[in-house]
């Protein structure tokens, strides 16, 4: 039995201690067979053949080399023998802030990250009881098999996997990987009761995860790789962590939509989709609809949107993949796995479509009209060029250089739009946090009547005096259009725009991918309740290259651009310019499905009115309405993510090798 010196616990615990009101350490001395149940356990572990004294408390796991001596690294006025751990506050376990100072060569690894625990009598083993087959209760049920027989004198090994942010990367650091950390130790016993508790820790951890996932495959979208990018790099990872996936492969259009509304979610803890923008935009359409069916409303003119009760995950296997890019900082498949399987998720701003009948449709990315609209209505006649058709029409719409006349109202916050407008939106974001905290609360309705999203989801027809001074609403309340005075509004205004525009688009988010690293619009947040309008002035086509170059390069602002505004607003009306040609349509029309839906034309408008009108780009979807109003949802739905990081060179740590790099160092 080996013991540390009274020397070397205090030099290690010292610069690790928790002052907390449920987690202490004991003074004195810990040897190999001294485990707290609840508190704190400190051991002499093997790690790739090395001696290590690993550290367990209530968060993190925390281990260095037990035969060099470090110094603890004291980099503001507290002494270097100890420093702390508070909690900041109680209700928020995982917004826990650390004022924390390691040794040098600490490594750290957060429980959070950690999703599988195994062990065995040797490095094979437990990788056979990671690689197990699993039924609904799989974490549950692996839990109590191996707790039952805990100290098994065979066991001399324990196997952590968990996931880890690749922060050194000089060109992504938004990518994560799994790794394991296989603790060595001879005495089963110390093995049997780390086991215990690391399995009570996830248990009890207040973030649920998955037991059951409902998975979406559409083997049509993209690149045609979505069932072999499953199979390939996410069942592993889902099989590893546990969790029971029924999969579905799509075989024609809005299945996805028609499953999530009909049948029965009950069994399930999230629903994923394994496919492009198109198949994200259509779960998400399926499970509001469902919510707002649920509840007993019209789902044309409901009287408030419910919020759906299921998370959902978005894998990227599409051509693009704005919304996973946007999301996740990356349209790479492992990291957008691993964030479902961790279990973490935020609410996602979605925003209703609406024309004179109701809402249509829900908006997940971006809707375009002009040039975006162009290309989606003129692109379904050349399906056989798969992804290749966006490129071709792109280019050829781009050189016609066409413009469009329309009016344009919308709802400016002045107040919000002077504070956040240079703020860009990253994981732990403080303008989305901030929204969410001071009105969860006031999201709940009192009646059936009454909207969660009151603030943003009130359709406020802007008045024929709202260029005057005195800003009004109409209240949607009142059976007769009624000017009144709000409150509420007293800094909100409407302002019209007129104009002749090349592209009209508003941006849920920042609809960022690998072309273009900012997107069409840099500063959208993805759940303050806000939406980008952007409107791009007809002009010469040497500035719409000017444009194009702004928007697929990394240092490019397009708000430097004269004939380009940006506004920040709740929602808008968009109206058409009329004519003797115009023609009213009130459907959906088209599709970026992999099947053609019956009775659409090619180019989703007929050709007369294409001369004079063009279409929206709804998610890849076709809407040729010419008065349409888009309304922002404040995260109305949540996704499995952390928002995307922002880049800094990761510093070098000298005389020290990590295996792990934790985030809060």
């Amino acid at each position: 039995m080996t013991q540390f010196t009274e020397e070397e616990e205090g030099q290690f615990i010292g610069s690790q201690r928790v002052n907390d009101k449920t987690n202490s350490i004991p003074d004195g001395i810990l040897d190999d067979h001294t485990v707290h149940e609840c508190d704190i356990a400190l051991n002499n572990f093997e790690i790739k053949k090395k001696r290590y004294r690993v550290l367990l408390n209530r968060y993190h796991i925390i281990w260095q080399r037990s035969d060099i001596k470090h110094k603890v690294r004291n980099d503001g006025n507290e002494p270097t023998t100890g420093t702390s751990m508070q909690k900041e506050n109680e209700h928020e376990k995982e917004k826990i802030s650390y004022q924390t100072k390691y040794d040098d060569g600490s490594n750290v690894l957060h429980l959070q990250d950690v999703f599988r625990i195994t062990k065995g009598s040797t490095k094979a083993a437990c990788f056979r009881s990671a690689l197990q087959t699993f039924d609904s209760n799989s974490i549950d049920s692996d839990a109590e098999q191996q707790s039952s027989d805990s100290i098994n004198s065979s066991d001399q090994y324990l196997m952590i996997h968990y996931a880890e942010r690749i922060i050194s990367s000089p060109t992504d650091c938004n990518r994560w990987q799994v790794q394991r950390l296989t603790l060595h130790n001879n005495d089963p016993y110390i093995i049997g009761k780390w086991y215990d508790q690391l399995q009570n820790r996830l248990l009890s951890s207040p973030r649920k995860r998955l037991k059951r996932l409902l998975v979406f495959i559409n083997p049509y979208g993209g690149r045609k790789m979505a069932l072999q990018t499953y199979e390939r790099c996410c069942k592993p990872i889902i099989q590893l962590a546990g969790i029971d996936a029924s999969c579905i492969i799509t075989q024609r259009a809005n299945q996805i939509r028609d499953i999530l509304i009909g049948h029965d979610l009950k069994p399930y803890d999230a629903v994923c989709c394994v496919g492009g923008d198109g198949t994200v935009a259509e779960m998400i359409n399926g499970l509001i609809w469902r919510s707002i069916r649920d509840h007993g409303m019209n789902p044309r003119q409901p009287d408030w949107i419910p919020k759906p009760s299921l998370p959902i995950g978005v894998i990227p296997a599409g051509s693009t993949d704005t919304i996973a890019y946007s999301l996740h900082g990356t349209s790479d498949v492992q990291t957008a796995t691993i964030h479902l399987v961790l279990g973490q998720y935020k609410g996602l701003d979605v925003c209703s479509v609406r024309n004179c009948d109701g809402i249509i449709r829900f908006c997940t990315s971006v809707m375009g009209y002009g040039y975006l609209g162009d290309v989606a209505a003129k692109s379904e006649k050349y399906r056989w060029m798969g992804t290749k058709r966006y490129e071709y029409t792109g280019v050829k719409t781009f050189l016609l250089n066409r413009g469009y006349e329309a009016e344009v109202h919308l709802l400016l916050d002045e107040n919000d739009e002077i504070d956040k407008v240079n703020t860009t939106c990253s994981v732990n974001c403080s303008h989305c946090q901030s929204i969410e905290e001071k009105d969860i609360n006031a999201d709940k309705p009192s009646s059936s009547n009454a909207s969660p999203y009151k603030d943003n989801t009130e359709t406020c027809h802007p008045p024929d005096n709202c260029d005057k001074p005195n800003d009004f609403y109409i209240s949607p309340a009142k059976t007769s259009p009624q000017l009144i005075r709000s409150d509420r509004d007293t800094s909100n205004k409407w302002r019209i725009i007129r104009g002749d525009f090349f592209m009209i688009t508003g941006a849920n988010i920042t609809c960022a991918c690998t072309r273009s690293p900012n997107g069409i619009s840099r500063y959208c947040h993805l759940g303050d309740g806000y939406l980008d309008l952007v409107l791009v002035r007809k002009t010469n086509l040497l500035n719409n290259i000017r444009f194009v170059i702004n928007t697929m390069g990394r240092n490019g602002d397009i708000r430097n651009l004269p004939f380009v505004e940006i506004y920040r607003t709740r929602q808008f009306t968009f109206k058409a310019k009329m004519n003797a040609h115009s023609q009213d349509y009130n459907s959906v029309r088209g599709s970026c499905q992999p099947i053609a839906i019956s009775g659409i034309s090619e180019d989703g408008v007929s050709n007369t009115d294409s001369e004079f009108f063009s279409s929206w780009n709804c998610d890849g979807e076709v809407v040729s309405d010419l008065e349409i109003t888009m309304i922002s949802h404040r995260q109305l739905i949540d996704v499995f993510m952390r928002g995307p990081y922002p880049y800094a060179k990761p510093t070098r740590r000298t005389g020290s090798k990590s295996l792990c790099c934790c985030c809060c160092k």
